[in-house]
């Protein structure tokens, strides 16, 4: 049933235009001779499966019949047919078994012996017996794209007793994806841990950081036009980005809350924030894009791999800078307006001007 699963998965990778190179690696070896032991008459004179399997090894491989130290070390003696009858193909077929009571009983009567061809090598994957099928792609087709499509549905229903899965690059793609959902929450928690740390507020923060999902639109639309795929290291570049996008809204948010602190309005204090900080926050993405700009425009071979994440953190950045700008001070006027309708949920009164925060740690006029 191996044999017959491996053939279904080629014909289905066959059917896939640009799919080349098909293989397996349940190679062939040498001829054999498998002697397969009769039940009947094996039990008739007393023996067992095993009783033939020892006594025919015995003849071939030897049984160790004494072991004696020489020259500081042991060494075994083992008693098995001569040389010139174990390469005797039909001389092995003739040879007596030994049945429990002393008798004699030609191997023949008892097994038969079958002419069959054994592997090469036997693989195996946690203990279990395993045969890989490989394949190729042309150049322009991505390998993910013909495993998203490959449906192991009816295989798996049609070989119950065999399990088929994705192994190789396809298993650790899988396991990387799975482990990257963490890898991006543990980098969000510690830049707001420490954006918190920094404002004195746990709502500011917060305000900075729902900037990273604006900076994904730039994401895909860079590899859109650029004609790239979505890939692994795009997706590490994603994470990378965070960190840049936060750095641009520090500096507008740093000003606004300096001006906060002076006693401006909260709108003033934006539309200031925002005169002052365009030319940094625009230095700080122009000098990171063209320091990328090598790497995007890079042919070689070795650049191909790592050109998805420098486009994730480039194309994220400008479409993030101008979203910082519009976006982030909407966010500040969101969560102004969130807190006092909460505080009038909560006391049944508006805020004085004496009492009115920001809600975002300042006090405001």
């Amino acid at each position: 049933r191996v044999n017959d699963a491996v053939e279904d998965i080629k014909a289905l990778l066959a059917g896939f235009a640009g799919v080349v190179d098909i293989n397996d690696n349940n190679d062939l070896g040498q001829a054999e001779q498998r002697i397969v032991p009769r039940p009947a008459d094996i039990r008739s004179v007393g023996l067992t499966p095993a009783d033939v399997a020892l006594q025919v090894r015995g003849f071939l491989f030897g049984l160790e019949a004494h072991t004696y130290a020489a020259d500081q070390e042991d060494i075994d003696v083992r008693v098995r047919l001569d040389e010139t009858t174990r390469r005797d193909l039909t001389a092995v077929e003739d040879i007596w078994l030994v049945t429990p009571t002393g008798d004699l009983v030609p191997l023949a009567e008892v097994a038969d012996i079958v002419p069959t061809t054994t592997y090469s090598t036997i693989r195996r994957a946690d203990r279990q017996r395993s045969v890989t099928v490989t394949a190729e792609t042309l150049p322009g087709l991505s390998p993910e794209a013909i495993t998203a499509e490959l449906d192991l549905g009816e295989l798996r229903a049609a070989y119950p007793d065999l399990t088929i899965k994705f192994s190789g690059r396809q298993e650790q793609m899988g396991d990387a994806f799975a482990s990257l959902p963490l890898g991006m929450g543990a980098a969000c928690l510690m830049i707001y841990v420490i954006l918190a740390w920094l404002f004195a507020s746990y709502f500011q923060p917060l305000t900075v950081m729902l900037i990273i999902p604006f900076s994904l639109i730039g994401v895909v639309w860079g590899h859109l036009l650029l004609g790239y795929e979505m890939t692994f290291l795009s997706l590490i570049g994603v994470v990378a980005l965070s960190g840049i996008v936060v750095n641009d809204s520090l500096i507008l948010v740093e000003f606004y809350n300096h001006e906060r602190k002076a006693g401006t309005p909260i709108v003033d204090a934006l539309l200031s924030a925002g005169r002052a900080r365009l030319r940094p926050i625009l230095l700080t993405t122009i000098t990171t894009v063209l320091g990328l700009t090598p790497l995007i425009l890079e042919q070689s071979f070795q650049a191909k791999f790592l050109i998805p994440m420098g486009i994730s953190i480039a194309a994220g950045l400008i479409s993030a800078t101008v979203l910082i700008l519009v976006v982030l001070p909407c966010w500040v006027l969101i969560f102004d307006d969130v807190r006092r309708g909460a505080y009038f949920l909560w006391h049944g009164r508006s805020k004085t001007a004496e009492r009115l925060h920001d809600g975002l740690g300042q006090p405001a006029v």
